[in-house]
């Protein structure tokens, strides 16, 4: 029996469900694979085994569950050598590899990534506790109110497959021919990136944080992603009254499938929010967005470390799902 193989039977003695899977090699590097692809696969993460990510500490130099959490020792023991055995390894060097290449970047090159273009931490100066972030912040979901890590179900690479099950626990299902994909985030293309450090091309585009006024209004737009955003109604955001204005979680500015949706969700928001003048304030908000992209392209013209590379694609990405985005159909 492998070591793989002892992990998952102590997985299933525990409560978990660990049905038709297998650790492979695929397109994406390592990955989960069908056993059998004629038959669906099953993976479920049990209560008992999901941990606060603010409760994972680093201890000689490897992700364990914090000493004052209370969880048995069984299941202390497993996610300990599952962090240890197979998520640390390949997650550490992949983040390590990450920093390095940002290092060879200029200093003022790599200070306006950070904090003037918000391309996420990657170009930070790395220390234990910045990797250790970066690390359990691409394995952790939302799970009513709690940010857990999933152990197992983190191995599975992003593509165009089944969404993450929330039902009694954490977990995926479905049938497939090859590699076992899931849906990371419906976000864009920039989120992608900032969150896990690769560039794929998003069907849409949300705005950049924001704040401003609007018909001597203030107005907030944040960016902030909260289940599921891959359908008309998940699109339009909450608009919440504050005592400093108004804010939205998040703002629509491109839709490859619905260019006429993100005029359409913005326009009748601000009417019920008692603004004027936001017609020519969604177009200001959209020129923002892409002057902000275009000169993060201008000042990467010229860089050709690979992170400078992977950065462009992704800011030509978030630019073309923007131009998707032309006349109004109100919802």
């Amino acid at each position: 029996m492998t070591a793989w193989d002892e992990l998952l039977d102590e997985f299933r003695k525990l409560g978990g469900t660990a049905d038709n899977i297998r650790l492979g090699q695929g397109e994406f590097g390592r990955g989960l694979f069908p056993v059998d692809a004629t038959k669906p696969i099953a993976i479920r993460i049990p209560d008992n085994l999901l941990v606060n990510q603010d409760d994972m500490v680093l201890i000689d130099g490897v992700p364990r569950v914090g000493p004052n959490v209370r969880i048995g020792e069984r299941e202390r023991s497993w996610l300990d050598r599952y962090q240890q055995e197979f998520a640390w390894p390949d997650g550490a060097e992949h983040i390590s590899k990450m920093m390095n290449m940002a290092a060879a970047l200029p200093p003022e090159l790599r200070q306006s990534l950070s904090t003037k273009y918000g391309c996420g931490r990657w170009f930070e100066e790395p220390t234990d506790a910045l990797v250790l972030d970066l690390f359990l912040t691409a394995r952790s979901i939302n799970y009513g109110d709690r940010l857990v890590v999933m152990p197992i179900v983190e191995m599975a690479n992003h593509g165009a497959g089944s969404s993450y099950d929330l039902d009694n626990g954490v977990g995926l299902r479905g049938s497939f021919a090859g590699e076992i994909l899931a849906t990371y985030s419906a976000s864009d293309s920039y989120e992608f990136f900032c969150s896990w450090g690769f560039a794929i091309q998003c069907p849409v585009a949300f705005s950049l944080g924001l704040t401003g006024k609007i018909d001597s209004l203030p107005l907030t737009i944040e960016r902030e992603f909260d289940g599921d955003m891959s359908s008309e109604r998940s699109w339009i955001p909450q608009l919440r009254k504050t005592p400093e204005g108004i804010r939205l979680p998040f703002l629509l500015i491109g839709n490859r499938n619905f260019p006429r949706l993100p005029k359409g969700i913005f326009y009748p928001l601000m009417r019920s929010g008692g603004y004027r003048g936001f017609i020519e304030s969604f177009d200001l908000i959209h020129h923002v967005n892409q002057l902000h992209f275009v000169n993060l392209l201008l000042e990467l013209d010229g860089i050709e470390v690979p992170i400078a590379k992977t950065v462009r694609t992704m800011a030509l990405y978030q630019l073309r799902a923007m131009s998707f985005c032309w006349g109004v159909r109100e919802i």
